[in-house]
């Protein structure tokens, strides 16, 4: 069990004043160069780890699993940014305004609610959600599509 799959119920009446949409990020993957998929993926986990670095003071969550989430995205952040690197793509590492817009507005959420038990628990699914979805486009670059 990780921090991903713990956490109460989600207050869905909070949910709308995330006041944004899910997006699916395989769509936005879709006809892209697997170099250019990494990128993608590299992009997500530098957001959600910034997410994770702000203040978890109100989530109930054990904080040992956390961090340990938090040293795994540093990780593979480090190992993606080597691919990044190689395959000559960080010119390109922000150029996806959708990913920053949807993140940036996870921030804000967070911040506007004050960072509160029910915005975080909000944020865990949504996080949640996300890296389900990255678990396909990782498929899709070991495939070679």
């Amino acid at each position: 069990m990780n921090v991903f799959s713990q956490g109460g119920r989600l207050p869905w009446r909070e949910r709308s004043a995330l006041k944004t949409k899910p997006f699916i990020m395989v769509k936005l993957s879709e006809g892209l160069q697997a170099q250019d998929r990494i990128q993608i993926l590299h992009q997500i986990l530098r957001h959600i780890n910034k997410i994770y670095s702000m203040n978890l003071g109100s989530v109930t969550w054990a904080r040992s699993k956390v961090e340990n989430v938090r040293l795994l995205l540093e990780r593979q952040l480090r190992e993606l940014e080597e691919c990044v690197m190689r395959s000559g793509t960080e010119g390109r590492r922000s150029r996806n305004a959708t990913i920053q817009k949807y993140f940036r507005k996870l921030r804000k959420f967070l911040k506007q609610k004050h960072f509160s038990h029910c915005s975080w628990e909000i944020i865990r699914a949504e996080t949640r959600a996300r890296l389900q979805q990255l678990f396909v486009i990782i498929a899709q670059v070991s495939r070679g599509n």
